[in-house]
């Protein structure tokens, strides 16, 4: 073989070893990213908890997490008669949230909030009725939050009025879902 097919000869091992290393190093990120995102925990039914001081009105109440179908304990822990969820690992965790509200009154203001520590985190949903009343409010969110491995998080929902209107979750358990995944460390 002369000089030419030699140094071809050489390109294609390099070009394959490459390949190779390029193949491995794919696979690898792809097996690790595969095993961050995990689901921790799904409940099929929501509930009003209105138990706990400062969400104890007829418009302002904490949501009850009930029907659960998948509660990983290794990354969390549930208290405070199903309204609290401790994030038990270090790391960033994404929750969502979907349900439809119902006797909902015209010219209010409607809040979400997620909780960390029983302060307000982050408004994860808003919108208001100023004109009209809707017969009930769907709505499908997510969020991210991040736990040092001792956050509590909770979900409240307020009115712009909580003492006076009295709203509440649709009961069906097809509208209701609440779900947590542990994303990244």
């Amino acid at each position: 073989m002369g000089k030419g097919g030699t140094v071809l000869g050489l390109i294609g091992i390099i070009l394959g070893a490459g390949g190779l290393v390029f193949g491995y190093l794919n696979w690898a990120g792809q097996s690790n990213n595969s095993t961050q995102n995990k689901i921790v925990g799904v409940w099929d039914g929501l509930d009003v908890n209105q138990d706990y001081p400062g969400w104890d009105q007829v418009g302002s109440w904490l949501f009850e997490f009930t029907d659960n179908e998948m509660n990983n304990t290794a990354y969390i822990s549930v208290s405070n008669a199903n309204t609290r969820i401790t994030l038990l690992k270090s790391g960033w965790y994404r929750i969502h949230l979907s349900t439809e509200l119902i006797y909902l009154d015209s010219g209010l203001h409607y809040y979400l909030r997620l909780l960390k520590d029983h302060s307000i985190d982050m408004y994860i949903y808003h919108f208001d009725t100023l004109t009209s009343t809707p017969p009930g409010k769907y709505f499908d969110s997510s969020a991210f939050v991040y736990s040092n491995g001792t956050n509590y998080i909770e979900i409240g929902a307020t009115c712009g009025n909580p003492t006076v209107n009295g709203f509440g979750i649709y009961s069906s358990a097809s509208m209701n879902q609440f779900s947590i995944e542990f994303v990244s460390p």
